[in-house]
């Protein structure tokens, strides 16, 4: 073991290290250029996953970092504690153009995509005089004390129940069945991802949304969405909403990661008007939904730059020929092996491929990590693999991990 692996489970997390070794090699990564990562023994590896999501452009794109170091350069404050940044109105204003949302609205700049979250909930139980919210199961919201009892799967809470149990939080499966919780009037908000991404792709089409929505105007609860892995450009539009042909909006809008390409922590919290104005116009209370680094204007111009970068991509119909081609180079390995990989759901720059068992999936995915090719586990449906592609993914990267995927289905097929 080298010394910086010896230092790195010694200081910073032994658990870690230890399960990486569990798959055979640790990789010690020292560089990373669109869709590639090198270790330190100057081996390639391909990534689909991404930092989670967050590197939508690839690793290092030269535009964004070229944007955060005029921002540096400009000497930009880090916050204004008693005072306002430039950039905050035109972030608001575009995102809130981009997404063609209705009426008044306001964005929030935080820090992560949990700190929004929270800041929505808040919102939401102080607007309505009601405790409790309504969250769909096999969701993921964060791993933050608060967030996870929006979480009904048990094991993320492991060994700190204690800091969780709450009465607060109800679930639901189907829309038959928020509808019907929603109709006690108890709740301050009910909370939904467009696409359940840890869940398999689990998707909320515009017709489900629909009735959600009109149960939530009905009886007095609001509306939230968590575009925070799935929105601004992901799914191939500005927010899955958006891709998946939602007719209704939300009370407010959650968003992060593919915004600031993995470059600084910043989230976004896009809210109705007069909901925002509600909460934070109240005597002393107009920075209640702050933390040290919201509003980081460095987070702001790289947000801005992923903006005006999508826009071309996003309004060219031809922007996604790469992805296209790939989703039908998967569609195809699941026509030639429905025996192991039973279905494929591509939505532009994600992909899901459901497995004929947990174990088979599994497999894949360490058979995968030898080859170098780094994917992951959809946590709330084991027998999915998750990839998640950058804009920059290369057709070389694409094809490598497609050929090894036949190959295991080949090889369990030659086996049965």
């Amino acid at each position: 073991m080298s010394t910086l692996l010896q230092d790195y489970s010694h200081y910073v997390n032994q658990g870690w290290v230890d399960t990486l070794s569990a798959l055979g090699t640790v990789p010690i990564f020292v560089k990373a250029q669109g869709d590639r990562l090198y270790d330190t023994e100057d081996n390639v590896w391909f990534d689909f996953i991404g930092h989670y999501g967050a590197t939508l452009f690839g690793h290092s794109f030269e535009p964004l970092t070229k944007a955060l170091k005029r921002a540096l350069n400009a000497q930009l404050p880090a916050g204004a504690p008693l005072g306002i940044t430039t950039l905050a109105p035109s972030l608001a204003k575009t995102l809130i153009e981009r997404l063609q949302l209705r009426g008044n609205w306001n964005n929030w700049t935080l820090s992560t995509g949990a700190e929004a979250v929270e800041a929505a909930l808040k919102i939401a139980v102080s607007s309505t005089g009601r405790r409790k919210i309504l969250v769909r199961r096999r969701a993921f919201h964060g791993l933050t004390a608060f967030t996870l009892q929006l979480n009904d799967r048990t094991f993320w809470r492991k060994g700190y129940e204690v800091l969780t149990e709450s009465v607060l939080v109800d679930f639901f499966d189907d829309v038959d069945e928020g509808n019907q919780l929603l109709a006690s009037e108890r709740y301050a908000a009910l909370l939904v991802e467009p696409v359940q991404a840890i869940a398999g792709g689990r998707i909320l089409n515009a017709d489900e949304a629909e009735r959600l929505r009109t149960g939530c105007t009905r009886y007095g609860s609001l509306f939230i969405t968590d575009e925070i892995f799935t929105g601004i450009g992901r799914c191939g539009d500005y927010s899955a909403m958006q891709a998946l042909g939602w007719r209704v909006e939300p009370d407010m809008i959650l968003l992060s990661k593919t915004l600031t390409g993995g470059l600084i922590p910043s989230a976004q919290l896009v809210v109705r008007q007069v909901l925002f104005n509600a909460f934070t116009c109240r005597p002393g209370c107009s920075k209640l939904l702050s933390s040290t680094f919201s509003g980081n204007p460095l987070g702001q111009s790289v947000a801005l730059e992923v903006l005006a970068l999508l826009e071309p991509v996003l309004s060219d119909c031809e922007g996604n020929l790469p992805q296209a081609h790939f989703a039908a180079q998967l569609s195809e390995l699941a026509k030639t092996h429905p025996s192991s990989l039973v279905n494929v759901l591509s939505l532009t720059n994600l992909h899901f491929l459901r497995f004929t068992t947990a174990d088979l999936a599994n497999e894949v995915w360490r058979y995968l990590y030898a080859n170098k090719i780094l994917t992951t586990i959809c946590s709330h449906q084991p027998d999915t693999l998750k990839i998640i592609c950058a804009l920059s993914q290369t057709t070389e990267s694409q094809d490598r991990l497609c050929e090894v995927i036949e190959y295991v289905c080949e090889e369990v097929s030659n086996a049965r």
